[in-house]
């Protein structure tokens, strides 16, 4: 993993809150996509960058790039359209998918979105729900 360095100026224009800061990123004006601006103790902060990310942006070797960021109003937990009707359809799941903790929630939503054909992404939905089932009646 690489690192994007974005100075406190940039970060506290964005938001005030204490810790990681949920945003939506975009490089080069493309699809914006959602990250996390992580204080370091040196004051600033700094984006955590995938290889896939910086390899699917031609970013290897650049050392200037344009990187847009805005505030994440939804704190990162925007539903995919996939994952959202799984839970219209199921109740229970829906409930159980409601009292994961904003990290958890992230986690799921980050493994739905990140399936790159719709039927994945359908796929991908109705094993969270499954799984959060399965751990409910296990215990």
């Amino acid at each position: 993993m690489n690192e994007i360095p974005v100075p406190a100026a940039i970060a506290k224009a964005i938001s005030d809150k204490k810790g990681a800061i949920r945003i939506l990123c975009s490089i080069e004006g493309g699809e914006e996509f959602p990250c996390a601006l992580n204080p370091r103790k040196t004051g600033d902060y700094t984006i955590i960058a995938s290889k896939q990310l910086i390899k699917a942006n031609n970013l290897e070797n650049k050392e200037a790039f344009e990187l847009s960021v805005r505030e994440d109003e939804s704190d990162g937990l925007a539903l995919p359209e996939e994952l959202s009707e799984v839970l219209i359809q199921d109740d229970w799941g829906s409930k159980l998918f409601e009292e994961l903790l904003p990290g958890r929630k992230r986690g799921y939503i980050y493994y739905v979105r990140s399936g790159k054909t719709v039927d994945t992404r359908i796929k991908r939905s109705f094993e969270i729900i499954e799984k959060l089932k399965s751990l409910k009646t296990s215990r």
